[in-house]
């Protein structure tokens, strides 16, 4: 998917059609009666914050056009009105309309406010997305979907973040959402994939990301790995990405140093564990597992657990909450599978 990233740098959003033919693996795992969310999360290295904030603007938008495979973006209204401070509620930038209609809107989250702003997606609120990045909001995020039969808002078809950790002033995190369900369902798995790869194509080839993976999505944006390690929060992980891995999964980006330290990308390439290890422009590495989602499970996680373990930061493990409802453990190694 990446290998040609090493040379085919470019300032646009376009990105080439992948094509893909996503045949559903019926083992598949980590199933279950519930839908659980993914995250691809990428985390971008910058001394410059204005560096940082353009880079968080451009995953907002041009990001969200590489996502916007059917060309969603392109069908939103743009009738609706722009607030110069934003709006606080969500029906005030995307009120019922016909069932089927698209809807999206932008949020921000200031730092100094528990409250979320919102405006709609439109090219009339991009300089309020602009100006509010400046002041470094905790998170700020795009939402694109469909009136539900109701005419109510339903889930997102495109849905990009950027977070901002004021412990962390040189980085920002570039994050999708995707339901699992709709990974390995085999009316949405090919559509899917195509967004979630292309936009980490896309922004593998033009920013500094010096880590990356694909996870469950939780508040405190751990891994797989940091999920069951006792410790240190994981947001303390993240300034060590040069000597070490925060997690491993289906999708990783890794940095030359700890690449270097794991023998090489030959090496990583002759392990087996991944069908692509591809140079990324800024210098790290992109790992992928396996050509689907689906197809990441049992032998294959224990793979690219075992190509990757001497860079892994460590830490005591705990086993998983008997709790109802909790996401699978699929895409981890413990103790005794190891």
């Amino acid at each position: 998917m990446l290998a040609t990233l090493a040379s085919t740098h470019s300032g646009t959003t376009s990105v080439r059609s992948t094509n893909l033919r996503v045949a559903v693996n019926s083992s598949y795992s980590g199933k279950s009666d519930l839908s659980h969310g993914l995250v691809l999360e990428l985390t971008v290295h910058s001394q410059d914050f204005g560096q940082l904030c353009e880079t968080a603007y451009r995953w907002l938008t041009q990001g969200a056009q590489v996502a916007s495979v059917q060309q969603e973006l392109d069908q939103l209204t743009h009738d609706r009105p722009v607030s110069k401070v934003g709006f606080d509620s969500v029906s005030d930038v995307a009120s019922r309309r016909e069932a089927g209609d698209l809807w999206g809107y932008l949020s921000v989250a200031p730092v100094e406010s528990l409250n979320v702003l919102y405006n709609p997606f439109t090219s009339r609120a991009l300089e309020w997305l602009r100006e509010s990045l400046t002041k470094r909001p905790e998170s700020a995020g795009m939402d694109v979907g469909r009136y539900s039969d109701s005419g109510e808002i339903s889930d997102s078809l495109i849905r990009l973040a950027v977070t901002f950790d004021e412990d962390l002033p040189e980085y920002v995190m570039l994050s999708y959402f995707v339901d699992e369900v709709k990974l390995v369902d085999s009316s949405t798995a090919a559509i899917e994939h195509e967004r979630l790869l292309g936009v980490m194509e896309w922004a593998c080839r033009e920013f500094n990301v010096v880590f990356g993976h694909t996870s469950y999505d939780r508040p405190d944006r751990s891994t797989e790995h940091e999920r069951f390690l006792r410790g240190p929060a994981p947001w303390r992980n993240t300034p060590n990405w040069a000597s070490m891995l925060r997690g491993y999964s289906w999708l990783t980006v890794a940095s030359a140093d700890v690449v270097r330290a794991l023998g090489g990308s030959g090496s990583l390439r002759n392990s087996g564990a991944f069908v692509e290890v591809a140079e990324l422009p800024c210098g790290s590495y992109f790992l992928q597992a396996t050509p689907t989602y689906a197809e990441y499970h049992d032998e294959r996680v224990l793979s690219v657990y075992q190509a990757l373990q001497p860079a892994l930061v460590e830490g005591e493990f705990r086993r998983p909450s008997a709790a109802p409802g909790q996401p699978p453990t699929h895409m981890i190694i413990f103790d005794e599978d190891r």
